[in-house]
């Protein structure tokens, strides 16, 4: 690839990122922006993400000692479970912003290796049909799952707002209350504490959003751009050896044996950076699967138990059903598109070709046999069905939580 088309690549890959790094600009890191040289920018995006990990750290602290100590000195059910869907997304977070820090450098990298597998020479029209439908799809699912978690964010920090300006019309007695379920090591009810305490949890909020979806949206791209690749390949290898339908007798000849080895070597090179992409995310891939029933019931449970939050927690049960599910399509799409190269090959024209051809396409359907495919930290495969699987955890959990809470 020319330095020319590399920088046609990334423009294009960057433009997909975009919403991404609007995000994680907000928390101090970027992965598509000239990194800083000079001294002074460098201390201001050091300084600015410290500043916003040490706000997610001792909100997240906050409402973990709020929910210990109602589960110590309360028999409540209903007290206990109130906030742990948004520990359990904060945690989440807190584990995004952290992994995007410590592997910052990794995903640069990533992103740098994605230009010189980019299609920008390809000017058939089913080649660039793919790209044209996969590159909107994302951009519309970008859209919808940054719409459901900044609207759900802003929906929590309103509500006490909302509250409280209803019941003043109504001539009740109003107070200004909280957003989340935080304990404060200073009485948070006096004057001056109390519209302290309602904004840090109003920025700490949207500081958990900014982190949850810059790590969402990074993955679901990068996988996305595997996934096209990885049918671009197919297509690529459905007309080895055929022309306008019918076969030909083209292996025979050594140019196209030679193309058939550049079509192995682009496969290598995806599952070399399918591989690469998975050990980055593994970690976070493990915070969601293990973390996502329990926010899906603990949410459920507090729908059916708090009319004011409602409208709210809806939001949050949204953006959790999304925010998992993004993840299983993504991954799973990744894994349909990896084992239907060995179809792709089967399609093709390899019966006209010679045997060195057909012994190296042979090698091609015997590696794709073993498909890409994401782990939660290598223990289990992140396909559609770990989806499923979460929703009927989830539902178990809330089975169990509302028979203690009606048997009380």
């Amino acid at each position: 690839m020319s330095s020319k088309d590399k920088v046609m690549a990334k423009q294009e890959i960057h433009k997909t990122l975009k919403l991404c790094n609007f995000c994680t600009r907000k928390i101090g890191i970027s992965f598509t922006d000239e990194q800083p040289k000079d001294l002074i920018s460098k201390i201001w995006t050091y300084m600015w993400f410290l500043g916003s990990a040490l706000i997610l750290f001792l909100k997240l602290a906050g409402q973990v000692d709020y929910a210990v100590t109602k589960l110590v000195n309360s028999a409540s059910v209903v007290e206990f479970v109130a906030g742990l869907h948004i520990i359990g997304y904060d945690t989440m977070s807190f584990g995004k912003m952290l992994t995007m820090w410590y592997k910052r450098n990794i995903f640069r990298n990533l992103l740098n290796e994605l230009a010189d597998l980019w299609p920008t020479l390809d000017r058939d029209k089913d080649s660039i049909d793919i790209k044209r439908k996969k590159l909107s799809r994302l951009q519309i699912g970008q859209f919808w799952y940054a719409f459901w978690n900044i609207l759900g964010v802003w929906l929590y920090n309103l509500t006490p707002i909302v509250i409280y300006v209803y019941r003043k019309i109504q001539g009740t007695p109003a107070n200004l209350g909280y957003i989340w379920h935080l304990s404060y090591p200073f009485d948070k009810t006096q004057p001056v504490y109390h519209e302290l305490a309602f904004v840090f949890e109003t920025f700490g909020g949207v500081v958990s959003v900014w982190s949850m979806l810059g790590s969402d949206i990074l993955f679901m791209t990068m996988a996305s751009h595997i996934s096209m690749l990885l049918r671009l390949l197919q297509l690529k290898i459905r007309r080895l050896g055929t022309q306008n339908g019918g076969t030909i007798n083209q292996f025979k000849h050594g140019d196209h044996y030679q193309e058939i080895i550049s079509v192995i070597k682009t496969h290598q090179r995806l599952i070399m950076y399918g591989n690469d992409l998975e050990d980055a995310f593994s970690i976070v891939n493990l915070i969601n699967v293990l973390l996502s029933s329990v926010n899906i019931c603990c949410v459920v449970f507090n729908i059916l138990l708090d009319p004011w939050m409602a409208m709210s927690n809806k939001f949050f049960l949204g953006a959790a059903l999304t925010q998992v599910g993004i993840l299983c399509w993504y991954a799973d799409d990744i894994f349909t598109s990896s084992s239907g190269v060995a179809d792709a090959v089967y399609n093709s024209g390899w019966y006209n070709s010679d045997i060195q051809c057909q012994r190296a396409l042979l090698v091609m359907i015997q590696r794709s046999q073993k498909p890409l495919y994401f782990t939660a930290l290598k223990f289990s495969s992140i396909t559609m069905s770990t989806y499923s699987s979460i929703l009927i955890n989830s539902y178990s959990y809330f089975t169990l939580l509302y028979t203690v809470y009606i048997s009380d």
